[in-house]
């Protein structure tokens, strides 16, 4: 009865049940999974909650593409970071997720094909398979940094792949192309026609030394497809505000702004109040921003430190939300989680992200710094990951 877009199970896996278990029972959890910023112990500005009362948001003048004054505050926003963005090619959605849906529209007809990064994050699968579109994943190799694997990218290419989509910082490795990289992806998509989808939620939040924002590169010739919003931008996922900054030749980027305005028109998801408050909440939330920094570069020191000398291995991320850990190879893909839980510590194996199964584990650097304190010292003393 029900589609075939929709999973073939919606059993939880036996490490979610064992989490859901452990979390309906009482007492202290640790959770190095927390993705959740209003959750995270952070100051918000009080600013942030009053800008929803404003007397504009009870007047509807709807607009396909988002109201001018809330695709002028995004643009102003990306101007502040030295990236410049017209409003005129900026179409707002309810979410990046949307933002995904309303792309695999534009570009794809059922049972057309993207592209997307491994390691990632699962949720692309998911996204696609609800707009009928094929996902296949190209590679980037643990080699100490995140390498793209050009001739998987080239060998992967099918006559209906229409587009490459690209996080960076990457979700979970925090990784970011080199400029070599760039470049090898835009020939890629230059050769056989593809669009490219960049999804940045993570550009404001550097963790290399020296870099104060992500910026991708120019890529002449590539339809270029960014993603943003308020979600991470100011940890405000509940705001329900993403938005695609449109670029490349000018007649392609026309006839992509036309369309995506016909599918948002649609669907007229992003809701007046946000719209009003947008401006309020972009300038506003910097301090929001800082504060997830302060906390991000904290907990990577933290966990630099504590992992030293052990077993253990950080793989430095370039920016973004979390860490990858190395860890020895211990048996079942779900061992390490499941002795870690059995302490009262929530952790991601590596293969929720397509990670090899045995010998990553993800931890979210958003985490209060005195929760990955302890769940640290519970890592690095569990008995699995002891030298023989």
């Amino acid at each position: 009865m029900f589609s075939t877009r929709l999973p073939s199970s919606l059993v939880p896996s036996p490490l979610a049940a064992a989490v859901a278990a452990r979390r309906a029972r009482p007492g202290r959890i640790v959770d190095l999974t927390l993705s959740n910023p209003t959750a995270a112990g952070l100051a918000y500005p009080e600013t942030l909650a009053t800008a929803w009362s404003n007397v504009d948001a009870l007047r509807y003048v709807p607009d396909p593409r988002g109201s001018g004054a809330a695709r002028e505050a995004v643009a102003a926003w990306h101007a502040s970071v030295g990236d410049a963005v017209s409003a005129d090619r900026l179409i707002l959605t309810a979410s990046t997720s949307e933002a995904y849906s309303h792309l695999f529209k534009l570009l794809c007809n059922p049972g057309d094909g993207v592209l997307v990064p491994c390691p990632s994050y699962p949720l692309f699968e998911h996204l696609a398979h609800l707009d009928a579109v094929v996902v296949d994943r190209y590679t980037f190799r643990d080699a100490g940094r995140w390498e793209l694997d050009e001739r998987d990218l080239r060998d992967r290419i099918t006559p209906r792949t229409r587009a490459i989509v690209l996080v960076a910082p990457n979700n979970p490795t925090g990784s970011v192309p080199s400029p070599d990289e760039w470049a090898a992806i835009a020939a890629v998509c230059r050769e056989h026609d593809l669009a490219l989808i960049v999804d940045e939620v993570f550009s404001a939040y550097p963790l290399a030394a020296g870099v104060d924002h992500v910026r991708i590169p120019d890529l002449p010739g590539v339809l270029t497809f960014r993603l943003n919003g308020l979600s991470k931008l100011v940890g405000l996922p509940q705001a329900k505000l993403g938005w695609i900054a449109v670029d490349g030749p000018d007649d392609l980027t026309r006839g992509a702004l036309d369309a995506l305005e016909l599918i948002a028109d649609t669907y007229l998801s992003v809701s007046t109040p946000v719209q009003v408050a947008a401006p309020t909440l972009l300038a506003e939330g910097a301090a929001v921003r800082a504060a997830i920094a302060a906390r991000l570069r904290a907990n990577l020191a933290q966990v630099v430190a504590r992992v030293a000398g052990t077993a253990i291995d950080a793989r430095l991320p370039d920016g973004g939300w979390s860490v990858v850990l190395r860890v020895p190879c211990v048996g079942g893909p779900d061992d390490v989680a499941l002795a870690m839980l059995a302490q009262d510590v929530i952790v991601h194996p590596g293969y929720f992200y397509d990670l090899p199964h045995d010998g990553y584990l993800v931890l979210s650097l958003l985490t209060p710094e005195a929760d990955m304190r302890v769940g640290l010292d519970v890592l690095c003393a569990l008995p699995l990951l002891q030298p023989a």
